[in-house]
């Protein structure tokens, strides 16, 4: 059984961790998906979700970029559903060092990113041990 849980942004307290850019329209994504690629290479996941071409030039969507050495090393896909609500949609990174910990910070990063522009909540489809750990976690209860 899948749980699917969010952020209540307004009960974080975090402030970025990470230089971002936020970029949209991104016609030119070959960059992006070599990261994404990378990721789910290190990853080693045994069935992975395509990014199509669509979604970088979505206008629901954005591109929070993370660089490292002036490098983009990562990136997430938030989609915008709302006025209130944003979706964390794909989180990824090169793994190059990952002592870094971009995860981490990222995600923390992208609360007060969309929190402080007024946002309420960001969903993070489904529950994992390290979500439980974020400020605002919670968990969307059965259909009403």
């Amino acid at each position: 059984m899948s749980l699917y849980g969010y952020i209540a942004l307004q009960e974080t307290k975090y402030k970025p961790l990470l230089d971002y850019e936020i970029l949209t329209n991104v016609e030119d994504n070959a960059w992006l998906l070599d990261i994404y690629h990378a990721y789910t290479r290190y990853k080693q996941f045994p069935s992975v979700q395509p990014i199509f071409h669509g979604e970088f030039t979505d206008p629901r969507c954005e591109f929070v970029t993370y660089k490292v050495d002036n490098k983009v090393v990562a990136w997430t896909m938030i989609r915008k559903l709302d006025e209130t609500v944003v979706d964390n949609m794909q989180f990824c990174w090169d793994y190059k060092n990952p002592k870094l910990k971009l995860g981490y910070k990222s995600i923390r990063t992208e609360c007060a990113i969309y929190r402080d522009r007024g946002y309420t909540q960001m969903l993070i489809d489904t529950e994992m041990h390290y979500k439980k750990q974020l400020q605002g976690y919670n968990i969307y209860g059965p259909a009403q």
